[in-house]
């Protein structure tokens, strides 16, 4: 079973590029290249610069957004302002949920309406819908009904890109702002890019044109896709025969015939071609046709006159893209021809000791200090790293390789294995599990149908019976598992850690910083950690789960929860402990806690709803 956080799976695209830094105010004339960069006690955010990491705005803002026209929407207090690259707030904290600007223009939420407000705050379209995406210079595409707000947790689902939450029958209307007048109604749109045109498709019409903020078409309405602009072009596909199918459909693309790219201008760049375009990168389109895979250049010639097995498109650098023959990566030039593969020789990682691991012919090869080969292996290519023994693959058979780049035991002979820790590997011969020395001898001959490595221990079945044993052989009791339990207390890396007191037998819980000093006095029978300037325990007297500042005060804007556990996970609920389900939360998440003060066997389960 999976458990995934909702916060998690919403918010991760959104914030995968963050890097962490404690900033100080400094101003700089591109905040555009500035990064978020969140954490703490309080997990509160700031500012770096992306390219060389020197922090710039310190961490004190719940949420920051990117930085765009040089301003940047933060959150602060509950609510969302602009700050400028000084860290000044020109925009009082006033929107619920807010948007970058575009053409002067930023989309800002109240209460559960949208609108739009200038640079100065002031609103040029009155927030009375439900999207309000500013257009050009002087126009908007607005959706009717109620924004998105955030969920409980106050999550931001602005923070994505502009389209990403709403169903394709989703219609918009195009209102000029100066005049307010509806340009045009009921239409279907995807992004293209709103400051000069977006892709967009008429009522009962399933084709999509480019549209410019004036209402115009500057290509009208004749595309059965069209894509989103990227690397300063968008692939559009349009022809489809009727009846006709092919494995594009089975994965819920429109089945065309054509495909082609345009420009930022509307402009074709690359005239229709027989074959659906997947992708385009430094001047080379990936194809497919009938499960086969091509590679097309700038001017649509098929290189290498065909199509292969697989193909796959160069670096933003490359100049040689790679294609599969008869099982057999090569590559593929401008020119179309043949060459080896790109990827050959490339080093994937060189060792204290003087070991590189090499890309060669899509396996690995091991060379030594002197840039000879250390055995004659070409191993699978999968993540190597530099803590030997380290784990290899060769025909099937699992070996392992010494610090001096030589095989542990040769050939490689297991049939499976889990890696080396604390001198001991686990190893499988003749479908019997047993244990591996780091000399490469057996330490437990293999004897047993099932193992896996245990914190420190293995867990192990034979004859039916399942139990734990040391490295030795000698069954010992289960382990206690202390790294696993202490993780359950900490919050994130420079974030503190969950504390509790006693008091008259029953355990009251806060939140201590990093370095041990309590900035939430142990007073709530359960409690979480920080996350954007916030953090939710349970009020009795309300039977529900709350959020609280730093100052712990309950945030009014944000809605309580009956059961944060069972609330906080997707496709899973959390173990029932009680009838009721606000006690069952708390019950869940004390034993949770209990689990890392060590005074529970095991820690509370969520339980698939598949």
């Amino acid at each position: 079973m999976r458990v995934v956080t909702r916060r998690f799976m919403f918010v991760a695209a959104a914030w995968a590029c963050l890097l962490c830094s404690v900033g100080t105010g400094v101003a700089d004339p591109r905040p555009e290249r500035w990064v978020e960069r969140c954490g703490g006690v309080y997990a509160l955010c700031g500012y770096i610069d992306r390219a060389t990491l020197e922090p710039r705005i310190d961490r004190k803002f719940e949420v920051g957004l990117p930085f765009s026209e040089g301003l940047a929407a933060v959150r602060s207090e509950g609510k969302f302002g602009y700050i400028n690259s000084s860290a000044e707030m020109v925009i009082a904290p006033a929107f619920d949920l807010a948007r970058g600007f575009r053409n002067g223009h930023a989309e800002v939420v109240l209460g559960d309406k949208a609108g739009i407000v200038d640079r100065t705050g002031k609103f040029l379209l009155s927030p009375n819908y439900a999207r309000a995406i500013p257009f050009g210079a002087g126009a908007a595409l607005v959706r009717p009904g109620k924004a998105v707000a955030s969920d409980a947790y106050g999550l931001l689902r602005f923070t994505a890109q502009e389209l990403f939450f709403q169903g394709e029958d989703s219609r918009y209307l195009l209102i000029d702002l100066p005049s307010g007048k509806i340009l045009k109604d009921e239409l279907a749109i995807k992004e293209f890019e709103f400051g000069t045109y977006v892709w967009a498709a008429q009522p009962g019409d399933k084709r999509y044109g480019l549209l410019a903020p004036d209402g115009t078409w500057k290509i009208e309405p004749r595309f059965e896709t069209a894509g989103k602009l990227h690397g300063g072009r968008a692939i559009v596909c349009y022809g489809r025969p009727t009846g006709h199918k092919d494995q594009s459909a089975q994965h819920g693309l429109a089945d065309a015939t054509q495909c082609g790219a345009i420009d930022r201008d509307g402009q074709t760049i690359l005239a229709p071609q027989q074959f659906r375009i997947h992708g385009y990168r430094n001047g080379f389109y990936l194809v497919t046709e009938r499960q086969k895979v091509g590679v097309l250049d700038e001017a649509g010639r098929l290189l290498g006159g065909r199509l292969f097995d697989d193909a796959s498109l160069p670096d933003y650098s490359g100049e040689v893209a790679k294609i599969l023959v008869n099982g057999q990566w090569i590559g593929l030039n401008r020119a179309g021809d043949l060459v080896p593969d790109p990827e050959d020789g490339k080093v994937l990682a060189v060792c204290p000791s003087g070991i590189k691991f090499m890309h060669s012919g899509n396996r690995i090869q091991v060379v030594g200090a002197d840039e000879k080969p250390t055995v004659s292996y070409l191993f699978d290519d999968m993540h190597m790293t530099c803590e030997f023994p380290v784990s290899v693959r060769y025909n099937g058979k699992w070996g392992f390789l010494k610090q001096d780049g030589k095989l542990l035991v040769d050939p490689p002979s297991f049939q499976s294995q889990f890696g080396f820790s604390g001198g001991f590997a686990g190893v499988k011969i003749d479908g019997k599990w047993g244990i591996l020395d780091s000399s490469g001898l057996l330490a437990l001959a293999p004897q047993f149908d099932e193992m896996q490595p245990d914190s420190g221990a293995y867990a192990v079945s034979k004859d039916a019976r399942k139990f734990w044993i040391d490295a030795s052989g000698r069954e010992v009791s289960e382990p206690r598992r202390l790294e696993d339990r202490q993780s359950k207390l900490r919050c994130e890396p420079d974030g503190g850690q969950r504390v509790s007191r006693n008091s008259n037998g029953t355990l009251f819980w806060g939140i201590a910083d990093a370095a041990g000093n309590i900035v939430v006095e142990p007073k709530y029978r359960a409690i979480t950690c920080f996350r954007d300037g916030l953090v939710w325990v349970p009020f009795d007297e309300r039977q529900e789960w709350c959020a609280i500042d730093r100052n712990e005060r309950r945030r009014e804007s944000v809605a309580c929860i009956k059961n944060w556990p069972d609330s906080n996970v997707a496709h899973a609920r959390a173990e029932t402990m009680s009838d009721d389900p606000y006690e069952s939360g708390v019950l869940w998440m004390r034993a949770e806690l209990e689990y890392g003060l060590d005074l529970r066997g095991k820690p509370p389960r969520f339980v698939s709803q598949f």
